[in-house]
């Protein structure tokens, strides 16, 4: 069960917020209360002047005697006297006593206050109400403040009530304003985007001139409009080929909102710095390559990786130029951002084995993922030497290019390197023999197909099974043989479906 927020609830609920606040704002509840006192009914003497006080009695004191239905007026102070005599008087037994309040029970109140911060706290609340709140309701007021001093623990709950409405309203108001501004923004990028994308389209086709143009998009000056403007700019860049595209540069500079590039890329902010570079990236990259060219090795990883992706894309001829002066990491996304770059606008693929002598790991292991994808094989020694690697993931994507690259020369190395190996690197050893293995190598598959793991074992019978003949018949003498396991892993090895 829930709820349905909406504007039509809201405007009632502040209208009755409204009224709330100005009854009990508004001094409606001028008049005095008359308080009745059966003496009869008393069993101590009252202390005249502490009540008074309390209740705020300054003028007159009412007493009422049940004989006799006449009022006598007195001064509080002056009464005192009679009332301690009254009070002394016997009752009769067919008369029922009025219960006394007892204000002992105040533990709640005790842990915060003391008993005369009690009290005052007391007499500050009746005189709230006795001023501030209208008579038809000061009877049920005065009810609850007796109630909530006689059981602290109502006074609690009262102020966690009225905590709770608070929060609820607040709550109500803050989703009206978020909802509404919200609305605005959404009617603001619909009408002035849809108008500066229409004047924009009429000067790429050549339908109006530029002064024409500026003068159709209005309020371009200012700063969420500019924004606007950006964001068509950049959507015509990814969109546009060809003659057309020239002229969305063109735009932005006319239009100045380069300055408002360069500003942010320089921010210290980071999220304006990334947003900075993507702008003269695409809508000026003559401003960009001295910028990113400082942002290379910038702590912060957006801007790191957002500087690096700009400076491939803004260097065709040498877009990995910038690896001999990384210092901090090549993220994998941004790597993986770069492998697109290079397949999507043809970029010039340079050599990367001359960067496996980089001091930097995330250079090296991206160097050697993109040797096995474009199949350089210029320079197999580097390839190798990787195969010392402290590193195990360089070690393993060296045994992968081993593998991919058929590099018979590693055969006999990695075959001596297998038993010193983690297992994610044994596996990959193995696999490399389904390719670069010969003969000599049945010896070293049978001891791993009878010693190690299964799926190492799995693997070295697909490798012998796959090798060629010889190997095959081998496996067939294996099972006749009766090796354990070796017809469940014969089965597997066959099954097509593997």
């Amino acid at each position: 069960m829930y709820v349905k927020f909406t504007a039509v609830k809201l405007i009632i609920l502040n209208i009755a917020l409204i009224f709330s606040v100005h009854l009990i704002s508004g001094k409606y509840a001028m008049a005095k209360e008359i308080f009745a006192i059966q003496i009869a009914a008393s069993k101590t003497p009252v202390n005249t002047p502490e009540f008074s006080e309390k209740y705020n009695i300054t003028d007159t004191f009412n007493t009422s005697d049940n004989s006799n239905d006449s009022t006598l007026v007195i001064d509080p102070v002056q009464a005192e006297t009679e009332l301690s005599i009254k009070s002394s008087i016997s009752i009769s037994n067919n008369i029922k006593e009025t219960p006394s309040i007892n204000y002992s029970d105040k533990f709640i109140l005790r842990l915060f206050l003391t008993e005369s911060e009690i009290y005052a706290l007391q007499r500050k609340l009746i005189f709230f109400g006795k001023e501030n709140i209208p008579q038809s309701f000061y009877g049920m007021y005065s009810v609850v403040i007796d109630k909530s001093f006689q059981y602290s623990i109502i006074l609690v709950l009262v102020v966690l009530i009225l905590f709770f409405i608070f929060n609820i309203m607040s709550v109500f108001l803050l989703l009206h304003f978020t909802i509404k501004r919200k609305n605005r923004k959404e009617k603001f990028l619909r009408i002035f985007g849809k108008m500066y994308e229409e004047v924009l389209i009429s000067y790429l086709f050549g339908e109006i001139n530029w002064q024409t143009a500026c003068v159709k998009l209005k309020r371009k000056s200012k700063k969420e409009n500019r924004k606007v403007l950006v964001s068509i700019l950049l959507n015509f860049k990814d969109n546009f080929k060809g003659d057309m595209e020239k002229f969305i540069p063109e735009i932005f500079i006319n239009l100045g909102m380069q300055n408002d590039s360069l500003k942010a890329a320089n921010s210290s902010r980071n999220y304006r710095k990334v947003q900075g570079i993507i702008e003269l990236t695409h809508l000026y990259p003559q401003g960009a390559r001295e910028i990113i060219q400082n942002l290379i090795n910038h702590k912060n990883d957006y801007v790191r990786s957002e500087a690096q992706i700009a400076y491939i894309r803004l260097n065709p001829d040498e877009p990995f130029k910038f690896f001999k002066t990384l210092s901090r990491p090549f993220t994998r996304w941004t790597q993986l951002s770069a492998f697109n770059l290079l397949r999507m606008y043809h970029l010039n693929v340079p050599s990367f084995a001359k960067y496996l002598d980089s001091k930097h790991l995330n250079v090296r292991n991206f160097s050697l993922r993109m040797i096995v994808h474009f199949q350089q094989l210029e320079n197999i020694s580097g390839i190798i030497r990787m195969l010392d690697s402290e590193i195990e993931i360089t070690r393993f994507l060296s045994y992968r290019a081993i593998n991919n690259l058929r590099i018979y020369e590693g055969r006999e190395l990695i075959k001596n390197k297998y038993w010193n190996e983690t297992a994610k690197n044994k596996l990959e050893i193995v696999k490399a023999f389904r390719n670069i293995g010969i003969d000599k190598d049945f010896g070293f598959l049978e001891k791993i197909v009878l010693s190690e793991t299964v799926s190492l074992k799995i693997e070295a019978c697909h490798s012998l099974y796959f090798m060629n003949d010889e190997g095959r018949e081998r496996l067939i003498k294996m099972e006749n043989a009766a090796v354990p396991e070796i017809e469940q892993l014969l089965a597997h090895v066959t099954d097509p479906r593997n």
